[in-house]
């Protein structure tokens, strides 16, 4: 066992022979079909069974019951003056549709240098990795030199409805000099981001009908000039939340978005990745929404709120036609949220803007995908960190930090607690199909996440 400082070259080593342990224990997760919305039976076997490996790695473990899945948390107390915590969900995606999935998606498979299965990269295949980081560094320097804890929910697929509860009653664990939020790693020689935070979001239901002003059933449209369309009332109501420059519309609106800060702006303008070509490449557009380009684009995918109509529904689908006029209308509508944008405030600015507009008849219901905005400064000495220790790793690469990810997820519960970031690599994020039949992850991240948090952990300790 070595004193002091390990170099990186010794954590991938020892992580690379750890590698068919992390497969061992990612294949074991990826049996358990633990989606949140359905058999509640499995989430709880598989929270046993996290708790069950955290305890296996030395950890005082308990679970907090909820209303919905267990929350499993862990620490292990090392005596030293600095926190590391993990936050991971154990809970995935369903793997509808599963006649297009080419492997049975609750069994690992390896093919191609890459693993496949539901959740080996979201979420349960970060997870391994870090737990066997922590256990590769303990053992490669005798002590840990910072308290790890781990906290792992059970319904982040499905809104983190009850994981509150839990930050609420359990403050005290949760302060920590630094937090990974689902997965940091880089691997060398592929260009890395890192993320200080994440957007929020909000998904709301809007439907018409079901009142005298529309038919009780659909209508003949011989009848179109007599009976009110619940589809075009709809559609008419969506066209007043953005006008054709894709300008948000919505009453009250800009007056919460908070103007990008210069330090923000600054590290954005760093941003190395054409992101004009590399979504031209992945989605074969001839041009991005209103030809957006260079950092206007950059601040436009991170740092701008969005209204996006997910889905619309209305009348007849089917083959051939039907001469009808619709007696309802829905639509799912999602929310992209920014400082100083809540879920609540957009639902009380979307209900009041479609009063004013004429529309107070909509139906409006939020679903339960509600998260909060959340960003720690890029300035923050645990970012600073995390980048110096990427740019190392990465070179001759670039390392970007950004100041939010596109995405969203429950982070503002436990990042009012402790300075969090996620980072990957090109590498590491490119084919994942997230959400999607196929899911896999190179089986090289693992390892490579395995020494990165490692190095992570002991700069902390030392800093």
């Amino acid at each position: 066992m070595s004193q002091g400082q390990v170099p990186y070259k010794e954590l991938i080593s020892a992580a690379r022979k750890t590698e068919s342990k992390a497969l061992e224990m990612l294949g074991e997760l990826v049996r358990f079909p633990s989606c949140a919305a359905r058999d509640h039976k499995t989430i709880v076997e598989c929270a046993d069974h996290v708790e069950a490996q955290l305890r296996a790695f030395g950890y005082s473990v308990k679970q907090f019951p909820t209303k919905g899945s267990p929350v499993v948390y862990a620490v292990k107390d090392a005596g030293a003056g600095k926190s590391l915590l993990f936050y991971h969900h154990y809970d995935v995606q369903p793997e509808d549709p599963l006649d297009l999935w080419k492997s049975d998606p609750w069994k690992l498979e390896i093919k191609d240098g890459r693993v496949f299965g539901r959740g080996v990269v979201d979420n349960k295949g970060p997870y391994v990795a870090d737990l066997l980081g922590m256990d590769l560094l303990e053992r490669s320097l005798g002590k840990l030199p910072v308290n790890v804890k781990f906290l792992v929910e059970g319904e982040e697929e499905v809104g983190s409805m009850h994981l509150g509860d839990f930050t609420r009653e359990n403050a005290s664990f949760l302060e920590s000099d630094g937090a990974v939020n689902e997965m940091l790693v880089s691997t060398p020689g592929s260009p890395s981001e890192i993320y200080c935070g994440v957007k929020g979001d909000v998904y709301f239901e809007l439907k018409v009908g079901g009142s005298p002003t529309f038919p009780n059933r659909d209508v003949h449209s011989g009848y179109a000039n007599a009976i009110p369309n619940a589809a075009w009332r709809l559609i008419w109501a969506l066209s007043t939340l953005k006008d054709k420059d894709d300008r948000i519309t919505i009453d009250g609106w800009d007056a919460l978005v908070r103007e990008i800060s210069e330090e923000d702006r600054a590290v954005l303008k760093e941003y190395g990745e054409d992101l004009e070509a590399a979504l031209k490449a992945d989605y074969g557009l001839g041009k991005t929404l209103l030809g957006r380009k260079g950092l206007e684009l950059v601040e436009s995918v991170f740092m701008r709120p969005s209204v996006t109509i997910s889905g619309f529904g209305s009348g007849y689908q089917g083959p051939g036609s039907k001469t009808i006029v619709p007696c309802t209308a829905s639509a799912k509508v999602d929310f992209r949220l920014v400082p100083d944008l809540t879920p609540d405030k957009a639902e009380e600015l979307l209900k009041a803007h479609l009063v004013r507009k004429g529309f107070g008849d909509i139906e409006v219901t939020m679903l339960d995908t509600a998260f909060d905005p959340s960003k720690t400064p890029v300035t923050d000495p645990f970012i600073r960190l995390v980048h110096e220790c990427s740019a190392e790793v990465v070179v001759p690469a670039r390392c970007s930090i950004l100041p939010m990810g596109f995405g969203s997820g429950p982070v503002e519960l436990f990042a009012r607690y402790a300075p969090t970031c996620f980072a990957w690599s090109r590498a590491d994020s490119s084919g994942t199909n997230l959400h999607a039949p196929n899911e896999s992850w190179p089986v090289g991240s693992l390892s490579n996440e395995m020494a990165f948090v490692a190095l992570v952990a002991q700069r902390l300790g030392s800093s």
